[in-house]
């Protein structure tokens, strides 16, 4: 009997002890069902990476998109993390792309940036994003040499997202271009 007793009190504090985590401190013990509980109603996931221990996921309604990451907590559990409004792109506005930073302070001083970015055009193989300063630059490869930052993000299936670490002074003021198969800029600055 005494075991008995003892047994169901230790299930009973394991109960508990789960339903404080799973449901009171905002973990989740998957990315999927973080992603489902996100402040998102309507939205689902469309497209989903990892990056390292964290996960980043498209979620769309069909008409927005938002990008959003998902951090391993405890080694066990995910949480929310940022999440961003995927902005059109002028002059193509089947496109869309978000950035923003999933982590600081690393012991290099580099600032991890997320990039995401869907097209719906099927002109648009490429979504490039870089910091350069050129007017109306003919290709991929003219953007590429005159930046110091410069991601692709092949959108031939739709959706793609990366992930690069950058120093504090590269962070900010990108320029998002589309361009088609051989590289050819078609919107964007």
């Amino acid at each position: 009997m005494r075991r008995r007793n003892t047994m169901l009190a230790v299930a009973l504090i394991a109960a508990a002890v789960l339903y404080f985590v799973y449901n009171q401190s905002g973990g989740y013990l998957s990315a999927k069902s973080a992603f489902a509980h996100s402040a998102y109603a309507g939205k689902s996931v469309v497209y989903e990476r990892a990056l390292g221990s964290d996960r980043v996921a498209i979620l769309s309604n069909g008409s927005r998109s938002k990008a959003q990451i998902v951090h391993r907590k405890w080694g066990l559990l995910y949480e929310h993390g940022t999440s961003v409004e995927m902005a059109a792109l002028p002059g193509r506005e089947s496109v869309r792309y978000a950035w923003f930073s999933a982590g600081a302070g690393e012991a290099d001083g580099k600032i991890g940036v997320v990039f995401a970015a869907e097209s719906l055009d099927p002109a648009v193989k490429t979504v490039i994003i870089s910091n350069d300063t050129l007017e109306h630059p003919a290709n991929a490869a003219d953007v590429k040499g005159a930046s110091t930052v410069y991601v692709e993000l092949e959108v031939g299936g739709k959706y793609a997202i990366a992930a690069k670490e950058l120093g504090g002074k590269d962070v900010g003021s990108f320029v998002v271009r589309a361009a088609d198969a051989n590289g050819k800029i078609l919107a964007g600055a």
